[in-house]
């Protein structure tokens, strides 16, 4: 099991800094972190921000 979750996340990786390089222009980086109340644990998620060539405002979570 733990190896086919590095596979993922390899994969996943793989596919994100394809479309980065891709981009023309910039793309900006937020982070969002919240707690759960019930099981008392911290989660994170950090995303990215950029204009598509349609200039279209697209998003994506950085896996």
């Amino acid at each position: 099991m733990k190896k086919e979750i590095f596979k993922i996340h390899a994969f996943e990786r793989s596919i994100a800094l394809k479309l980065l390089d891709s981009l023309q222009g910039r793309a900006t980086i937020t982070s969002n972190m919240w707690t759960s109340s019930n099981q008392k644990r911290g989660y994170m998620a950090v995303t990215t921000h950029y204009i598509d060539g349609n200039w279209n405002l697209q998003s994506r979570i950085l896996r």
